[in-house]
């Protein structure tokens, strides 16, 4: 369905590149998680996808119709984007607006299921000044459902919501998502949300698409020893590409069953004591818990 190849993006005055040869496919009915620090290439990628700027390299594909040559390519994405409501308009009002801008009058006939599908038909002759946050999150989603999408792009769409309107948006998107058999892709920080909701995720760091896995949880190994483990010694560098990061120091985490298991061990015995080793389902959270102080 949507497939990026090579997509890369260095912007002008900059020596490098926030995007750089990104590549994946994402399926009908399929619910991506992008995640990854602030400044890693996360609201780049969207916003190649989007069209809002355009790649150095690479081209994505829709349905095999490359959309940077397609004039029209954005009527089958919908997008979720923050500060796009008027005080001043109703909720019927701003889904008629939104469809006059896409041209296509037919779509009039999606707003009382739209409205009633995000549980604001009773509020529609309403303004957004009379909403609560997560109500206008609802109204934003509605923008982004009437023109019935092939594929919903949505940055945060949980921030400022309570556990309610966090469960409410969750059930909508799942819902929407087997309804329609339309593609996700969903930026978040929260990544308790998005385990609730992905099938998979697309993990992004210094502009590259580090990691593409599924929503199944991975089993650790986890290794305690009597003392911290210096990032920069010879053990660390040697496993890096194994050792999962963790909040203390001491605790050593890697993939269960992993054939250098043996030798770490034994390279670590050399200079530490273990203390115990155990496995465990590591989450989502486990695995990406270390942020960042850039911005994306």
């Amino acid at each position: 369905m949507l497939r990026v190849e090579k997509l890369s993006k260095k912007f002008k005055n900059n020596d490098y590149y926030s995007l750089k040869d990104v590549s994946f496919e994402i399926s009908q009915g399929e619910i991506v998680g992008l995640i990854g620090k602030n400044g890693a290439g996360k609201t780049t990628l969207m916003k190649l996808i989007a069209k809002a700027i355009r790649p150095t390299s690479g081209q994505v594909y829709l349905n095999d119709i490359n959309i940077y040559k397609k004039h029209n390519s954005l009527k089958d994405f919908g997008f979720m984007i923050e500060g796009t409501l008027f005080n001043h308009l109703t909720a019927i009002e701003h889904l008629k607006y939104f469809i006059k801008l896409n041209g296509e009058k037919k779509h009039e006939a999606n707003i009382e299921e739209i409205l009633k599908f995000v549980g604001l038909w009773d509020k529609r002759n309403k303004n957004p000044r009379n909403y609560s946050f997560g109500m206008k999150q609802r109204l934003s989603l509605a923008l982004c459902l009437i023109t019935d999408p092939k594929i919903l792009i949505l940055d945060e769409p949980f921030v400022g919501l309570d556990p309610n309107g966090v469960a409410n948006l969750i059930h909508t998107l799942k819902t929407w998502a087997e309804k329609k058999d339309s593609a996700i892709i969903i930026s978040s920080h929260q990544l308790s949300e998005l385990e609730a909701i992905c099938h998979r995720y697309l993990f992004i760091d210094n502009g590259q698409l580090k990691e593409d896995f599924n929503s199944d949880h991975e089993v650790v190994t986890v290794i305690e020893i009597d003392k911290p483990l210096n990032l920069d010694s010879a053990i660390a560098i040697k496993y890096d590409s194994i050792i999962h990061k963790t909040k203390q120091a001491n605790i050593i985490e890697i993939p269960a069953e992993s054939p250098e298991f043996n030798e770490l061990i034994s390279d670590l015995t050399k200079d530490y004591r273990i203390i115990s080793i155990k496995e465990k389902k590591d989450s989502i959270q486990d695995r990406f818990k270390v942020g960042s102080d850039k911005n994306d």
